[in-house]
This record gives structure tokens, sequence and C-alpha cells, in this order.
């Protein structure tokens, strides 16, 4: 009994070092939006705020230049971030069902390549997409930058719906075939919305892969206007002086949308991520 119980807070204090661990660059990320300029570059640096400041807030909201418009990339970023989750979200789904639910030739090897592209960095697809982009003249487009985003998300898509498609028994579409339903509206009608968690976690990944993305937006976007909130955000970080309560305050801006998503679909995220790794 005595052991169980070491080992109960054993488990608890390693839960709260992890948590702590985890949530500091974040709660420092706050604490820093808050400094003043000054402040920031204090020795020694405090946590909390001695005098707090929305300087980097406003900074950022109200600063409208050629160079420098938030708003501006705030909507490229819902843009990019919303299209490419549609993009990849209809080619994941279709490929995710026709895997699980048909046998065809190259089958098992269409799967390894579908792993195998989760493997590749994307610095790797860099100079092959940029050259693609270029001659499709896509540069500096947000089409370009969504299906760029398209390339690595579409694969890990299919693959997470693929498992969330293989955990509904094959006999629900065989009954649904037999009064009558064709396969699309088998597809649409009955299997689809029983994948519905899955959906939304797939979703949730496929949307912070637009949102959050700063290698490929910087490669290929070089108009001010065409920018995405991390390029944006970015390029407040100068040769000299870097205004790092601006940047935290943008980048307080940016979390803020994700948080929200995953506070309001945490129910369906948690069922979701685990319905696809158990196969009924």
């Amino acid at each position: 009994m005595r052991k169980s119980k070491i080992a109960h807070w054993c488990v608890i204090a390693a839960v709260i070092i992890i948590c702590i661990v985890t949530l500091f660059p974040f709660i420092w990320m706050i604490s820093t939006s808050f400094k003043s300029a000054e402040e920031v570059y204090s020795y020694p640096p405090t946590f909390i705020p001695a005098k707090k400041t929305l300087q980097g807030y406003v900074e950022i909201l109200t600063t409208n230049s050629k160079s420098f418009n938030f708003i501006k990339w705030t909507l490229n970023s819902v843009v990019v971030a919303v299209l490419t989750t549609i993009f990849s979200m209809i080619i994941a789904t279709l490929g995710g069902y026709g895997i699980s639910r048909f046998r065809f030739k190259g089958k098992a090897a269409l799967s390894y390549v579908i792993i195998t592209t989760q493997v590749l960095p994307g610095s790797l697809l860099i100079v092959p997409l940029y050259i693609i982009m270029s001659q499709l003249k896509l540069l500096d487009t947000l089409l370009g930058l969504i299906l760029a985003y398209a390339t690595f998300s579409v694969p890990f898509c299919t693959w997470m719906m693929k498992g969330f498609f293989d955990t509904i028994p094959i006999s629900l579409d065989e009954a649904a075939m037999v009064d009558g339903a064709g396969r699309f509206k088998v597809y649409t009608k009955v299997i689809l919305p029983l994948t519905a968690p899955g959906l939304v976690a797939t979703c949730l990944f496929s949307f912070i892969t637009g949102w959050n993305e700063y290698l490929f937006a910087s490669t290929f976007m070089k108009s001010y206007n065409n920018w995405t909130l991390p390029v944006g955000i970015a390029s407040f970080q100068g040769q000299y002086t870097t205004n790092w309560n601006t940047i935290m305050a943008g980048s307080v801006l940016i979390t803020i949308p994700v948080v929200i998503l995953f506070l309001l679909l945490q129910r369906h995220l948690v069922s979701g991520m685990t319905a696809g790794a158990v196969k009924q």
C-alpha cells in the first residue's frame, strides 16, 4: 500500500513538472506581451510585469503602413487556413474511405507511400514546389500557398480518416446498399456522419497547419499584402533591435483562435483522437 501511494504521488509530481515545462513558454509569452519595451530588456528579467502596459497590442493593431497591416495578414491567414482545411478534408475523406472500403491492386503500397510522405521534412519539398509554383505562375498567391500546404496536409489527413473509417463495420455499408442506397449516398448519409469526432480532429490538424506555418509562407510570399500572420509578426524582428513585446502580443493574438477552437471542440477532439486507434 505504501509503495502504491509513493508511486501515485510520483506520477502526480511528474505530471505537474511536465505541465510547468510545457506551459512556461506560453506564460512567458503572455507576460512579455504586457511589458514595456524597456522592461523586456531589464536585468534581472521579471516574470510578472512591474508596470503592465498594452503598448505591444496597441502597436500591432494600430500600425497600418505599406509594409505592415495586421488586419490584412489576419484575413490572409483565415483564408489560407480555412481553404486548406476544406480542400484537404474533401480529398482525405474520399481517399480514406476508398482505402478503407475497397480492395484494389497496390492498396498496401499506396498506404505505405502515404505514411512515407510524413517522414519527409517540409524543407525537402520547398525547392521542387517553388519551381512548380513558378512555372504555374502561383508564386506570391494565396492559392499557391494553399496548394503547398495541401501537399503535406492531405496525406496525413487521409491516413487519419482511414483509421476512423476502419472502426465502422462494413456491414453498415452493406445494409444501406441492400435498402437501395448508392455507394456515394452510403458514404455521405451513413458513414461520414459516424466519423464526426474524427472529422473534428482531422480538421483541427489541417487548420493549424495552414494557420501556423511559416517556412513555406516566408519562401513563397513576397508581397507585404500577401503575407500571413506568422511571416508578418516575424517582420518585427529587426537587424539591430527587436520589439519583443510587440512580437509576443502578436503571438498571443495568433494563439487565441486556436485555443478557442480547442476549447469548443475538446470533447470531439479527444474522442476523435482515440477512435482511430482502435479497430472494432
